[in-house]
């Protein structure tokens, strides 16, 4: 048995490397000594070690079940371990390694192997380490190898191999071992506390891109988790230089991935992200050259991620032409349904509560291709994302908002509303609303399409700002300009126990404007509806009292609410005037600081309240009051720069000009005809056409009704401004305007801003930069400071054909004293 053949081997020799188990056992049981007994040649290696380099892994089990020692080695000292890593046995030394034997430190032996100054020890237990931590079929992975990995120093030496002088092509195999268990965190934490953001960044300076690649993606990996993130923010400017230098997409998208994450993770981040040197370029460029799908899916990724919620970086993108790669994307790639919600996710981002980056893009042939994709797609996640996308391009501004309603359509915004996806049920009920309000709304058509219904069930939403957007929608379809209700609309809501909802709300919610916004839509759902103020009445849950209280809020918009509320209810009925005077009434001291206020929306709603509910406010004079009300809404609307403020101020004239006697003639003599007629020149429609129905309630007083007939004698084209949008002219205005036109009239000035001919400039150019009317409290803090336009100036300069100066002479005269003594008389 220990005969020895010409090459130094035993018959034990023979029968372990050639895998001859049966004979092997025969010769152990014969003389157990065999086990250790060393090759007569220069290496002098075992059995086992012979049945390890030939792969025979049967053997060595066998061999040492038999009792042979695990921590022989040869001559040149290498072990089990060594010999299977440089014979590629990786399977073999796996199932070693689940033995867990003591004198075979499998795991440790293979991380003494990788920090070899020999580039193919390092490379064969790169392979090693990669098969026992892969997740392929053949590799029979255990659960615990990463614990191995990690108990073993392995994250060490992978960070300390990764900035060896060994080349970078003999170093990716362990550092995509590293990548097979970066999903455990305490593998992450390892590794990110043993420097490995240096590690990384060290490799992405190499010339060979594979491992550019894998660098990439572990950072991809890695920057997924806001707290590594910071870190790895110093990786930036490398993956930036990568992103410059390299061309292929297998590299460029785990690099645009990866900034894009290290963006996403914070506004901190994303602020410095942006002011890299040339990163925001370099994107926008590759962006309008790019035509691999997986390369422009990260590219729009990375805008959105870079851009969200971050002005300079909005505006640096705008800058950089970034609308140039977008329109050359959406005629490119349009059949690819994951890019365009990817664009669609960008120009979002890019247009989010940034003017300045919404007039940019708010491009003809981008706004087509958006809303051809809206209205094509049934895709859920897309349909979300470019209504997203189009409504955001539209800003702030009312007029912009119900021109992409509009496009839209009603029909589209309903179906928005059933919608599953929250943004989408958002939009819907606000483009209702945008459409449901203003002198040429659509009321009725969303009223027939069955809309309210729909909007109703929205009401359950579990989310306060769909909840208040539907609220302030049922309004609007409920209470035209004027406070003229919507009979049908109101009906609907009732019908579809809109009312039932609305109380529950003003009862239940733990959001204080949730309940208020509840109560003033309850008021305006049943003006002028005596069934449906009964149906209030009724329920046992609804009192005044509770609205009453929020005149008392914290939240001063909350008691602005209230006010508002309270008025509604009160207008025109005398009867809850006396009820709400009986269940506590209000003090005129509520209104005072919004009277007085610096915000001109707290001071034109405040001014009508006070109005309306003048009768009941006991701590005043109700001439008294009512005189203070009125002359702020006239000063507003002459005062006034803002579109919004002078709409709101137009329709509260029209509203008040028909509630009791003696409003109108107090209006009148206080010159709001005269700056009526000024506003009928607008550049804004809703200013036109509140300002035009306003008038035709003024027409009523017969001071009003000479007054206006002899501007418009002057100038023709008012008239044509005032029929175009007003239904209750009075019938001596119109027989007076017969009078004049056989009389003869001027002839109507060119470039008029009227129904027959605009401007191009003005239609085309139109931005009020304001919100809805009654809008949330966020609305009162935007931009009321447009400027007037040219035609607005002149007609102010030479209306009257008086000095400026006599104007305020005339306006002068008509004192608060005298407004009280015309309230007072009638």
């Amino acid at each position: 048995m220990t005969d020895v053949e010409d090459n130094g081997w035993s018959q034990v020799h023979q029968c372990a490397s050639d895998g001859y188990l049966m004979s092997l056992e025969r010769l152990v049981e014969n003389d157990g000594s065999v086990l250790e007994l060393e090759t007569n040649d220069n290496l002098k290696q075992t059995p086992i070690l012979l049945a390890v380099r030939e792969g025979r892994e049967d053997i060595v089990q066998y061999l040492i079940r038999a009792g042979a020692k695990v921590e022989a080695v040869n001559t040149l000292n290498h072990g089990i371990v060594d010999i299977g890593v440089m014979k590629g046995h990786y399977s073999l030394l796996q199932n070693l390694s689940l033995l867990a034997l003591p004198k075979l430190p499998v795991w440790k032996n293979l991380f003494k192997l990788l920090s070899s100054t020999s580039e193919e020890e390092v490379e064969a237990a790169g392979k090693c380490l990669d098969f026992m931590t892969g997740s392929n079929a053949e590799s029979n992975l255990s659960s615990s190898s990463w614990k191995s990995f990690l108990d073993n120093s392995g994250i060490t030496a992978v960070v300390k191999l990764a900035k060896s002088t060994i080349p970078d092509n003999f170093k990716i195999h362990a550092f995509h071992a590293l990548f097979n268990i970066l999903d455990q965190q305490e593998v992450q934490e390892q590794f990110m506390s043993s420097d490995g953001a240096s590690a990384l960044i060290h490799l992405l300076k190499s010339s060979h891109t594979p491992v550019i690649k894998l660098c990439s993606e572990i950072i991809m990996k890695l920057s997924t988790h806001p707290q590594y993130s910071k870190i790895l923010e110093q990786a930036v400017p490398s993956l930036l230089k990568v992103l410059q230098s390299v061309q292929e997409e297998e590299v460029c998208v785990p690099v645009l991935q990866s900034i894009s994450n290290i963006a996403h993770s914070s506004e901190k981040l994303r602020s410095s992200v942006g002011k890299v040197p040339e990163l925001i370029s370099t994107i926008s460029l590759r962006l309008q050259i790019a035509s691999l799908p997986a390369l422009v899916l990260a590219l729009t990724n990375s805008v959105a991620n870079i851009s969200d919620g971050n002005s300079d970086n909005q505006c640096a993108f705008i800058k950089n032409n970034i609308k140039k790669g977008i329109l050359k994307i959406l005629s490119t790639q349009m059949r690819n349904k994951e890019i365009q919600a990817s664009v669609a996710g960008a120009v979002y981002k890019l247009a989010d509560s940034n003017e300045q980056t919404q007039k940019e893009l708010s491009d003809e042939i981008l706004l087509k291709s958006l809303m051809d994709m809206l209205k094509k797609t049934r895709v859920e996640a897309l349909q979300e994302k470019t209504a997203m996308a189009v409504w955001a391009l539209a800003g702030n501004s009312t007029t912009q908002k119900r021109k992409r309603a509009r496009d839209i359509g009603v029909a589209m915004l309903i179906r928005f509303l059933l919608s599953n996806s929250e943004n989408v049920n958002f939009i819907g009920s606000e483009g209702l609303g945008v459409l449901a309000q203003g002198p040429l709304n659509q009321q009725s058509v969303i009223g027939k399409a069955n809309g309210i219904l729909s909007l109703i069930d929205l009401l359950k939403s579990q989310h306060d700002h769909i909840v208040l957007s539907v609220i302030r929608t049922l309004r609007f379809l409920c209470l035209g300009v004027a406070h003229i209700p919507h009979r049908e609309n109101q009906n609907y809501v009732s019908q579809c126990q809109g009312i039932k909802y609305l109380v529950a709300l003003l009862v239940h919610a733990s959001n204080e404007l949730v309940q208020v916004e509840s109560a003033y839509t309850l008021g305006c759902v049943s003006l002028g509806n005596k069934k449906i103020l009964e149906e209030i009445l009724k329920n046992g849950d609804f009192s005044y009292v509770r609205i009453l209280k929020m005149l008392y809020s914290s939240q001063a918009i909350v008691q602005l609410l209230a006010g508002s509320a309270l008025a509604t209810f009160a207008y025109n009925n005398l009867t809850q005037q006396k009820e709400i005077d009986q269940q506590g009434g209000i003090r005129f001291n509520c209104f005072v600081p919004f009277l007085k206020s610096d915000d001109e929306y707290y001071r034109c709603n405040a001014a009508f309240q006070v109005v309306v509910l003048a009768r009941i406010i006991p701590d005043e004079e109700q001439a008294r009051a009512s005189a203070v009300g009125i002359k702020l809404l006239i000063d507003l609307l002459e005062d006034s720069q803002s579109v919004h403020i002078q709409a709101l101020a137009a329709d509260y004239v029209a509203s008040l000009s028909h509630t009791r006697a003696g409003v109108p003639s107090a209006m009148v003599a206080i010159d709001a005809v005269e700056i009526l007629c000024e506003l009928l020149c607008s550049s804004s429609e809703e200013v036109r056409g509140t300002a035009a129905i306003a008038l035709s309630y003024l027409s009523h007083d017969h001071k009003g009704n000479r007054k206006i007939l002899h501007i418009c004698r002057k100038d023709p084209y008012l008239m044509k401004e005032i029929k175009r949008y007003a239904k209750s002219v009075a019938k001596s205005l119109n027989e007076g305007w017969q009078h004049c036109k056989k009389i003869g009239l001027p002839p109507i000035q060119n470039g008029r801003i009227n129904m027959v001919s605009r401007p191009t400039s003005i239609l085309t150019g139109l931005d009020e930069n304001v919100h809805s009317f009654h809008n949330s409290s966020s609305s009162l803090e935007e931009d009321r400071t447009s400027i007037p336009s040219p035609q607005v100036m002149s007609r102010r300069n030479s209306l009257h054909n008086k000095p400026q100066s006599s104007r305020l002479s005339h306006r002068s005269n008509h004192s608060r004293m005298s407004l009280i003594e015309i309230l007072e008389e009638s």
